[in-house]
């Protein structure tokens, strides 16, 4: 599974490079999140993919905005199908407050906030004034894992790397995450059980589990290359490593859960739930909130029985 071409990326990164204009709007735009695919791009907004950079064997790069976000809306500005130039990429970035606003009033109508909040929890993790305290990097949001669910996705790769360990990159630790928004979303055939049985399986297939880890490797890499990643790094720079042995935690995130639902306490007491709690294969987790933020820290990831004790308590 490879990442972005040394090509790819010196066009982002480099001040005259082709792409530099669309980096440098993410980077100054905290709304936006660049994330790194096979072989290309995705520009996320509110957690809908706004433009798609695609590498072109003749050279260049192709591009995609999803018309469904503006069906029925008037006209967009034109932008090039192709960016073979800086001036190709400036007219995108130019125009992006039109494509924004398209999107805003597609979501007024189909709402996404689950996606919203994995990007506002990258934001918060990777770049942000508080990312350099987090204990988590957010390697990717919606990320296809082929097999993966039938062709479903994992709301959020991480990585987790102790404020105690920065030393060197040598403790670092795979991290998938699930995040349900609000107490639907917590059954049914992308409910919390299932996904487990999807990391499960993933997990046990060591192959497939490796090559997606090694993946993850690289990803942090290139995000940090971008200067996508704010935190203080040690002097002569760091390789991470992350631990395949050990296994992944799976971190749940419940965004907006009703304390006055019994819903969660029912899954809580799923039997199904407490096997994988004992997992061999990976570590379940679940985070808390620091207070009223996404911040995340190693002492805000519980287990399953600390959880069930604060949703007792609380």
């Amino acid at each position: 599974m490879r990442e972005l071409s040394r090509q790819f990326l010196n066009d982002l990164k480099d001040l005259n490079g082709v792409l530099w204009p669309i980096l440098d709007r993410v980077k100054h735009d905290h709304t936006l999140m660049l994330a790194i695919r096979d072989g290309y791009i995705n520009i996320y907004y509110r957690g809908g993919n706004l433009l798609r950079v695609k590498a072109r064997r003749p050279g260049g790069y192709r591009t995609f905005f999803d018309k469904k976000y503006n069906k029925g809306r008037g006209s967009l500005p034109e932008c090039p199908a192709i960016v073979l130039t800086r001036a190709d990429a400036e007219e995108w970035v130019k125009s992006f407050p039109h494509y924004k606003q398209a999107m805003d009033c597609y979501f007024s109508a189909h709402s996404k906030p689950e996606r919203e909040f994995q990007q506002l929890t990258a934001r918060e993790n990777n770049f942000s004034s508080i990312s350099n305290e987090s204990e988590y990097f957010i390697l990717d949001i919606e990320f296809a894992e082929p097999g993966f669910r039938d062709g479903g996705r994992f709301d959020m790769l991480a990585m987790r790397w102790l404020a105690c360990d920065r030393r060197d990159g040598s403790c670092c630790r795979p991290a998938l995450i699930e995040m349900k928004y609000a107490d639907g979303a917590l059954d049914g055939s992308a409910g919390l059980v299932k996904h487990l049985e999807d990391i499960d399986r993933l997990v046990s297939d060591i192959d497939r589990y490796s090559r997606l880890v090694r993946s993850m490797e690289r990803r942090f890499e290139q995000l940090d290359e971008l200067g996508l990643l704010d935190f203080h790094r040690a002097k002569g720079g760091i390789r991470v490593k992350l631990d395949i042995e050990e296994g992944p935690e799976v971190i749940i995130i419940l965004a907006n859960h009703n304390p006055r639902s019994t819903k969660l306490a029912t899954i809580l007491d799923d039997p199904r739930l407490y096997q994988y709690s004992k997992s061999s294969r990976f570590e379940l987790r679940f985070h808390v909130t620091s207070f009223a933020g996404y911040g995340m820290h190693k002492a805000s990831i519980l287990s399953l029985v600390q959880f069930r004790q604060l949703l007792k308590t609380g």
